[in-house]
């Protein structure tokens, strides 16, 4: 039996040892930590901002609730991401508003001490001060009793004048040290009170009735000590940004200079100083996925059976959810965010592009006017021709046809067009893609005039018996080029379509052959629309102006009531 008992104590230590094992290594308690995370890049979309907060710190091992305060009203919880690099993973992430006068945070917990500090340092100046008073009235009770003594002895042998000359000297000199320090005791309670008013101040403002203290927490588990690096993602609404150009050519069209930037506004509620810039088309607010096409029935119509009140299930039944987005924990939402850093890719019905500034951007919040950014300037060469319409106006425009050499796509955007350092004018650009061209006017050249006059207008009677009627219009265009060399001109003018085969019109004496680009001879000249493309040597001008001339011929029948024909 003492045998048995023996082994049994034996081996209570032994049974005893997993749970003392498991004691020692218990996980370590979380700790929390305040961060105070700049903003230190951003992606601007249009009508939102992908904002992201970078903090480095060193962990000890274990689980660390990171907590970025100040995050702006316009946040959307539910895109809050986190990334860690280094020894750490990250375990969820949470977001809660309170409060500010319920937050304590590093910056309060200073405030609250320095208050503290500067009410003691008053307390203090306030008994100094109280000494100062009692040395005050010491010293009136001396100068009263030397004053006495001094007349008691007056006229007699007692009276020394050099002891009440040193009595009067002390009283004057610690007179004079008492308010100098009782001086210094004031000023330097004056600052206090300033610095105790703007320390009570901020932690006024801090603490504001109604002011709210965004908070996320990302809780993070460190597998062993280190420098970890944490990013925190997350979009903001009221940001957009807008392409705008200024395209300014040579004089002599030499050289043109695309100047492509960017009008940034935002009014998120957080600034951004001096961030990394990323500027896109994508639309993050819209969900990755196609929609689904369903089926679409037909069936012979049954009037539906008139339905009386609801049951007491069918009233307490919820109502159907809303699988849309906005829940915090919306997939689709995860998966535009880790789409954020693409280049350029095709969303909706239109490009999607991506911009990365190469240089630090500094935007603030609730500013009332647009910031302008460049992205690029871009040079392009170009074909220029003059152009012509002398039955609208007798100035002859100017307009280039460029091309895009960028790897940027253009975006649509309003342009600001100079020539040389005049400015000609406002334009807009549509979507053009490398490599592509575009047509560019760059306003009036006004050593070039073109003008149009009716040379003869006469109505003579045809056929049998003057059965039939023809009109017939004659026409001069004068070019005069004064700029002193070549141009290439493109000539607009138009003549009379006939809808009807009881009016025939044709053309005749044209002293210069019409275009031929296929795109004119198929969709304009059907219209009745002229075109020429002409070379105007610079010596055209004045008497020896360049001249074409063509005429119209509209036949009818005499009892065919023609609408009018303009001249």
């Amino acid at each position: 039996m003492r045998r048995i008992l023996a082994m049994c104590l034996a081996a209570a230590p032994l049974l005893a040892t997993p749970a003392d094992a498991q004691t020692s290594d218990s996980v370590p308690a979380t700790k929390t930590v305040d961060l105070s995370a700049p903003v230190t890049a951003v992606t601007v979309y249009r009508g939102r901002a992908a904002v992201i907060r970078r903090a480095t710190l060193t962990l000890e091992a274990g689980r660390h609730d990171l907590r970025f305060r100040g995050l702006p009203e316009t946040i959307q919880p539910e895109t809050l991401q986190a990334r860690v690099t280094g020894a750490a993973r990250v375990l969820e992430v949470a977001f809660d508003h309170v409060a500010a006068a319920d937050v304590r945070t590093p910056e309060t917990e200073e405030l609250d001490r320095l208050i503290e500090e500067l009410q003691t340092q008053l307390d203090e100046h306030a008994g100094r001060e109280k000494v100062i008073a009692a040395q005050e009235a010491f010293l009136e009770k001396v100068s009263i009793r030397a004053a006495a003594d001094a007349t008691d002895a007056g006229g007699t042998a007692r009276l020394d004048l050099d002891i009440v000359r040193a009595q009067l000297a002390f009283i004057t000199e610690e007179r004079g040290k008492l308010i100098e320090r009782r001086s210094e005791l004031e000023r330097s309670r004056r600052i206090i009170h300033e610095e105790l008013a703007a320390a009570q101040a901020r932690r006024d403002a801090i603490a504001a009735p109604g002011t709210t203290v965004r908070i996320a927490t990302v809780a993070i588990v460190a597998t062993a000590a280190g420098e970890a690096t944490v990013d925190l993602t997350y979009l903001v609404a009221n940001a957009t940004w807008q392409p705008a150009y200024n395209i300014r050519a040579a004089a002599d069209g030499s050289i043109v200079d695309i100047e492509y930037d960017a009008l940034l506004w935002q009014r998120t509620g957080e600034n951004w100083p001096s961030v990394e810039m990323t500027l896109s088309t994508a639309q993050p607010t819209m969900a990755a996925n196609p929609p689904t096409v369903e089926p679409w029935f037909v069936d012979v119509f049954r009037p539906m059976p008139a339905r009386g009140r609801a049951s007491a299930a069918e009233a307490a039944a919820p109502p159907p959810m809303d699988k849309g987005g906005g829940t915090f924990g919306d997939p689709m939402l995860g998966e535009e965010l880790t789409q954020l850093a693409r280049d350029a890719e095709v969303a909706g019905s239109g490009p999607s592009v991506t911009y990365r500034l190469p240089r630090p951007v500094t935007v603030e919040t609730n500013i009332d006017k647009q910031q302008r950014s460049r992205i690029a300037t871009l040079q392009s060469g170009g074909e220029f021709v003059h152009v012509a319409a002398p039955l609208l106006t007798d100035h002859v425009y100017v307009r280039g046809t460029l091309t895009n050499h960028s790897p940027y796509i253009i975006l649509p955007g309003p342009v600001s067009i100079f020539v040389g350092q005049d400015y000609v004018g406002p334009t807009v650009l549509d979507v053009v893609a490398p490599g592509g061209t575009f047509e560019m006017h760059f306003g009036i050249d006004s050593s070039v005039k073109a003008s149009r006059l009716l040379v003869e207008k006469k109505t003579t009677k045809t056929g049998l018996l003057g059965g039939g009627l023809k009109t017939e219009y004659d026409y001069r265009i004068s070019i005069d080029n004064g700029s002193g060399k070549a141009v290439r001109l493109e000539l607009w003018d138009r003549y009379p379509v006939s809808r009807t085969d009881q009016i025939v019109v044709e053309l005749a004496g044209l002293s210069q052959p019409l275009a031929t680009d296929a795109e004119y001879v198929e969709e304009s000249k059907p219209l009745g629309l002229l075109k020429w493309v002409l070379s105007v040597p610079a010596t055209a001008t004045g008497n020896s102006a360049m001249t074409v001339t063509w005429g119209v011929r509209v036949n009818r029948a005499k009892n065919v009531d023609m609408t009018p024909l303009p001249d």
